[in-house]
């Protein structure tokens, strides 16, 4: 079987990638001066701090903590190093 078109020119087969799922939405982390976006679903169904967290009401100014880069959840006193380590067990590809 020929890979050839009717002009007689190999055929190339484009595959195209799935889009990534978002369960429950992105979080967005800032880690010494990186951010980090991730799916959050691993991070509430791993922990009861961060699934409360995503439940809580929006402040009087409409800010939520995490939802966008201008507005991450700070992870003070952690190395970026080891919250990407920590990203790729529960992210892996």
């Amino acid at each position: 079987m020929s890979n050839t078109n009717a002009s007689g020119k190999k055929a190339t087969t484009t595959i195209s990638r799935p889009k990534p799922i978002r369960w429950g939405g992105t979080v967005f982390f800032k880690v010494e001066e990186i951010v980090f976006e991730a799916p959050r679903y691993r991070f509430t169904e791993h922990s009861e701090v961060f699934e409360d967290m995503f439940h809580l009401p929006t402040g009087s100014n409409g800010d939520v903590e995490g939802r966008d880069e201008e507005h991450p959840i700070m992870l003070d006193g952690y190395k970026a190093n080891d919250f990407s380590a920590l990203m790729r067990v529960l992210y892996p590809e």
